[in-house]
């Protein structure tokens, strides 16, 4: 008899977010897709008794280990047999991937760990449930069999019933605060211990164990940190992220970036370890004093600075992009049978197989793409340019699909994208948090295909836009524009914020608020300047001003805001 059937494999939001390091949040998103492939691939190889609905790539190679293939944590598919053995088959596969991953992390550990500990902790990590209904292809219906099987599969979710491994009484994770570490307490710096020791015992960690100095690492953390070490993609750290932008205005001006980088580089002691050579990211003082044990740091330290002496300080902030599409869920219940589905599903895959591309273009790293749901991050200057390729790539591969919402318009899947703008020191968890916040934000914006964009900045309140993705995206493209030609005054938006809080709740009529914000944005781009605003730039804020003879626009404070936003975006250089 058969059966639809629904897999899942965690853990996945907990997991991915317990990341210190932008290759602990990589690796961590790349082996859940790893062990999703391990059960889908096994899926295949039960053919004819199994069959694939949800991954569908068009290559089956796509779900051989190690692909450039990501795989969603959620399966589908038809199954001819016993629910309970292929189950269990499925399982099976996945515990092997995971043990063939945690075999290779083991094999580059140089120091002794608690391997009991660390198997435990590493057996504990893998969620893997599953859920089945009853289902005959030639008398039920495809969409109701898949509904029941949702229903049955979110009650699934609920439970848990995975055991949790609880060490002896020793330090806990640096990275989830809840696993104990499994490094020994004499490979760490000791009160007693001799300066030389002591440096020996810090250099000992990261070749040991790539941990820093009082970093504890858990079995699972040691997965992350030295899993797949001889075959790691090549990617940025949020600190060259911050810094690519800054790196290619120098660049731009004579080839004076890479000529910059290299000067610091020849600073860099001979055996430093080559994950901590970040490369743009060494323009910042606190990843190259990262290098250096702080007895030896000073007279390096001075040469650094003189080499950085006349340059403008770069912008040290970068951008975490979220994506995820728009009314899925209504267009899968759209699909009649299980091979629209898989053509749906297939869709996804190609978009999925699309993204890195697009990312890379952008001089970003792309984290995760699986199916409708993206994570990645990027420099300032290109990240609203990827977006605006994402989403019109989601959009082409799915124009195809359609369905019917409630109120009987018929709508197609769209993606709406969250950026969050943060610090290149903040932790990954932090900048995760608030990626997933935009991402959520976007998805307020009515009829979503959103665009939201947060920025947080180590001193004041948070600054969030947003709105319908195209309209959003122009008005965004035209403001950064205006910044990145000094068009305007770069005090001009904190004068209209200063506007709406001085006179909103005055008598003032609406007219006369916005025909002030136009006085303002009128005058002299900057304080001693001659050149007075140019006719379409002043054009284009009159069109988005509320309100203005009786058109509908923007709100003052809104618009305001979007104008700081685009300063952020467009400048290389740090910023008050």
């Amino acid at each position: 008899m058969k059966h639809l059937m629904i897999f899942a494999v965690g853990p996945v939001q907990d997991f991915i977010a317990t990341a210190r390091r932008s290759r602990d949040l990589w690796y961590g998103s790349w082996m859940l897709s790893e062990l999703s492939k391990a059960a889908a691939r096994k899926i295949g190889e039960l053919s004819p008794a199994g069959k694939l609905i949800f991954p569908y790539p068009s290559k089956p190679e796509a779900l051989q280990p190690a692909s450039g293939f990501n795989a969603p944590n959620k399966i589908v598919a038809v199954i001819d047999g016993n629910p309970k053995s292929i189950g269990e088959i499925i399982r099976d596969a996945v515990k092997t991937r995971l043990g063939e991953l945690w075999a290779d992390a083991h094999s580059h550990v140089k120091g002794g760990i608690d391997d009991t500990l660390a198997q435990k902790q590493i057996n504990d990590l893998l969620e893997f449930y599953w859920i089945s209904v009853p289902y005959d292809e030639g008398k039920d219906s495809y969409s109701s069999g898949r509904n029941s099987a949702e229903a049955l599969f979110a009650a699934r979710k609920v439970t848990r019933n995975f055991d949790q491994a609880i060490g002896s009484s020793v330090p806990k994770s640096s990275l989830d605060g809840a696993r104990e570490s499994v490094i020994p307490k004499q490979e760490y710096p000791e009160r007693k211990d001799t300066e030389d020791v002591k440096k020996k015992k810090i250099e000992k960690l990261y070749k040991h164990y790539h941990a820093r100095q009082g970093e504890q690492l858990s079995g699972v953390d040691i997965l992350k940190r030295l899993g797949r070490l001889d075959n790691t993609p090549e990617f940025k750290s949020t600190s060259d992220m911050a810094a690519i932008p800054f790196i290619q205005a120098l660049d731009n001006d004579g080839g004076r970036g890479q000529k910059l980088l290299n000067q610091i580089k020849a600073l860099l002691p001979s055996d430093a370890d080559i994950l901590d050579r970040a490369n743009e990211g060494l323009i910042f003082e606190s990843r190259f004093a990262d290098s250096f044990p702080s007895q030896e740091i000073s007279d390096i330290r001075d040469k650094f600075t003189n080499l950085l002496k006349g340059l403008p300080k770069p912008n040290p902030y970068y951008a975490l992009l979220a994506a995820d599409g728009d009314n899925m869920g209504v267009v899968i219940d759209a699909q009649t049978d299980s091979q629209a589905h898989r053509d749906l599903s297939q869709a996804l895959s190609e978009f999925a197989l699309r993204a890195p591309g697009l990312v890379k273009a952008g001089a970003g790293f792309l984290i995760y793409a699986g199916g409708d749901d993206v994570l990645a991050y990027l420099p300032l200057h290109t990240a609203l340019g990827v977006a605006r390729e994402l989403e019109e790539a989601f959009k082409k591969k799915m124009q195809g699909f359609k369905a019917t919402d409630k109120k009987g318009d018929e709508i197609t899947p769209t993606l709406s994208i969250g950026i969050a703008v943060t610090h290149h020191l903040e932790p990954l968890a932090d900048a995760l948090e608030l990626a997933r916040k935009a991402e959520k934000e976007a998805k307020t914006v009515p009829g979503k295909n959103g665009l939201a964009i947060i920025v947080s900045k180590r001193s004041g309140a948070d600054r969030a836009i947003k709105d319908k993705f195209a309209v959003l995206n122009v008005r965004m493209k035209k403001l950064i524009q205006f910044s990145e030609s000094d068009a305007i005054s770069a005090g001009a938006a904190y004068e209209l914020l200063n506007l709406c809080r001085d006179l909103s709740k005055t008598d003032i009529p609406p007219e006369g608020l916005a025909k002030e914000a136009l006085r303002i944005i009128g005058r002299k781009r900057e304080a001693g300047g001659a050149k007075e605003i140019e006719t379409h730039i002043s054009q284009a804020f009159k069109d988005w001003i509320a309100p203005l003879d009786g058109r509908a626009g923007i709100p003052l404070n809104e618009l305001a805001q979007e104008m700081i936003v685009a300063q952020m975006l467009a400048t290389s250089e740090e910023t008050k």
